[in-house]
Formats: C-alpha cells, sequence, structure tokens
C-alpha cells in the first residue's frame, strides 16, 4: 500500500551543487555535517604565499583551477602536514619525493576540494578524514550480508535504511562502482534503521529473513524500488515474487536471530557516531563526500593502487 514517506532528510545544498545528501534520526539535532560547517560561513582569504613556500610541483596539474583557487591550493598545500605525520609540510612532501607515497594523491584530493568549492577548512577536514593514520576505523561487518571476495583489496561498508531515500539514490551509483571494480571489491550491507522512519526495522527483518533462502540482494533491489509500499502486505508480497517459502520467510522475519542481527549492526553504527544514512566507510575511512561514480571511482581506485604498491 502506498502511502506519504516520512523521512526525516537533510539535504545539503551549497550554491547549487550537492555536498551529501543523508536521512537522520528524529532524536539528532540540527548540527550540520562537515560540510555545511565548512561552506556556510565565509571562506577566509587565502594567505599570501611566504618567501620559500613551494608554488609549483611535477605531476600536480591544476589547469582546470582559476587564478584565485590556485592560491587557496597553494596555501593550504604548503600549511597542511605530510599525511604521514611529518614535520612537513604536503607542498615539500611532494616535491622533494619524501617517502610518504600519499602526499601527491593528498595533493590532488586537495585540489579537487577546493575546485568543488569547500571552504579552507572543510577541506582540511576532509583531507583529515581520507588521510590522517588515526583515521581508519576497524568496522565490524561479521554475519553482514556482502557481494564481493571477502579477501578483495577494498571493501566499502555502506549503513542503511531501506525508507531512507537517498540510500535508494547510492543503490545504482554503488552497483555500478562494483561494476567498475569486479574482482577487487567488497560491498557491505549494514541495516541502520532509523527511529522516524517506521517501516524500516520491518523492512530490514524482510530483507534478512529472504537473506536466509538465499535472497538477500533480491529483496534488497525490491524493497528500494518500492520504498513507499512497506506493509506487511507488500514484504509478504516480495517474498511471493521471490518464491520463497513463505512459512520460512514470516518465521525467520520474526525471529530473534533476525532481530539480534539487525540490533548488532545497528550498534556497530552508533559505536561509530553514525547518526544518518547512507553512511559509507571505504577499507575504514568514512566517505563523506558526494556519493557519486566519479569520486568514488577515484577513491577506490587510489587505495586499489595503495594495496598494489604497499611501500
Amino acid at each position: 500500500m502506498a502511502r506519504p514517506r516520512l523521512a526525516l532528510c537533510v539535504v545539503l545544498v551549497l550554491a547549487g551543487v550537492g555536498f551529501g545528501a543523508s536521512c537522520r534520526n528524529n532524536r539528532v539535532g540540527s548540527t550540520p555535517d562537515s560540510a555545511t560547517r565548512g561552506a556556510a560561513q565565509d571562506a577566509p582569504a587565502p594567505a599570501a604565499a611566504h618567501q620559500g613556500d613551494v608554488t609549483a610541483i611535477p605531476g600536480i596539474d591544476l589547469a582546470d583551477l582559476s587564478a584565485s583557487e590556485r592560491e587557496s591550493f597553494w596555501s593550504l598545500a604548503n600549511e597542511e602536514l605530510s599525511t604521514c605525520g611529518d614535520p612537513y609540510s604536503l607542498a615539500v612532501c611532494a616535491r622533494d619525493r619524501r617517502a610518504c607515497r600519499t602526499c601527491v594523491p593528498a595533493l590532488r584530493f586537495l585540489a579537487r576540494m577546493v575546485r568543488d568549492g569547500r571552504s579552507r577548512d572543510d577541506a582540511s577536514e576532509q583531507l583529515r578524514l581520507r588521510y590522517s593514520p588515526a583515521n581508519a576505523a576497524q568496522v565490524n561487518t561479521t554475519g553482514a550480508p556482502s557481494h564481493g571476495p571477502a579477501n578483495a583489496p577494498v571493501t566499502l561498508v555502506e549503513f542503511s535504511d531501506y525508507e531512507c531515500p537517498h540510500c535508494a539514490h547510492a543503490i545504482p551509483i554503488i552497483r555500478q562502482v562494483e561494476h567498475d571494480f569486479p574482482g577487487r571489491l567488497r560491498v557491505v550491507h549494514m541495516n541502520f534503521p532509523l527511529s522516524g522512519h517506521t517501516h524500516a526495522m520491518a523492512a530490514a527483518r524482510a530483507a534478512l529473513a529472504a537473506g536466509r533462502q538465499g535472497k538477500f540482494w533480491e529483496m534488497h533491489e525490491l524493497l528500494f524500488t518500492n520504498q513507499r509500499s512497506l506493509e506487511t502486505a507488500d514484504l509478504n508480497r516480495y517474498a511471493q515474487q521471490l518464491g520463497l517459502d513463505m512459512a520460512r520467510f514470516r518465521a525467520d522475519s520474526a525471529s530473534p536471530e533476525v532481530e539480534a542481527a539487525i540490533q548488532a549492526t545497528r550498534r556497530e553504527g552508533e559505536r561509530l557516531e553514525i547518526s544518518g544514512t547512507p553512511t559509507i566507510f571505504i577499507n575504514g575511512r568514512r566517505y563523506e563526500l558526494p556519493i557519486e561514480r566519479p569520486m568514488l571511482r577515484d577513491w577506490i581506485q587510489e587505495d586499489l593502487d595503495a594495496a598494489a604498491n604497499p611501500h
């Protein structure tokens, strides 16, 4: 049965450019995300170059930046420390080809943040999230449904809610990225039903119950495709479409084991201080950029390159 969507959603849009969107728990306050925090304030003018500052590095192409953007970029590149925690700047690290192999990729990432209109504070924060050695988390995905090889060099973990429209928007994008990296990317679904979505828990139960008959991903697709129709009768209809044993499906949907699995992934999300969906981690690093194929692909490719050349 179709019904109004009860999503409490925050859409972060800046000067016509979407910096991210998520559904929120009702209990979560109105504190904006990092993208909004940085861009809500006027970005300070870039500092003038100091004598001795690096202003050119082979392999760092800034042709698509305006003069003011290039000035901002070099100011940040000379202020931010090496991504390996060394006592010299990113710019010096890259110019001198120091041992830290993430300095050059970090500068390319920084150039993209500047080009995308990020404030100085937010560009710096995104750089920290992406490269700080202290920022990689261990995400416990035990028992969660996954696609791709268990030993894939890159794992993308998505905390998701079946009533969240932004999660539905992410589904085809993540599927495209999977196709970009066959055999090299593992995708893990973590149920994180939000309190403001009254049908999200039942939908999560239905997905895991279908998974017990080998049809998790098929049910997963049906639930997101039919996001406005998640009443009990709807869930039973989807199970019938998939040819599931209905008695077993109903029993599994109501089972304490399925409930425990959902609560386990929700607790893991809370431990990681997740407040909205979709929330993505790639190899343990929180991804807080727009869920777009090119940006995801660049991030994953960099992780694949790092895995192939660890030293």
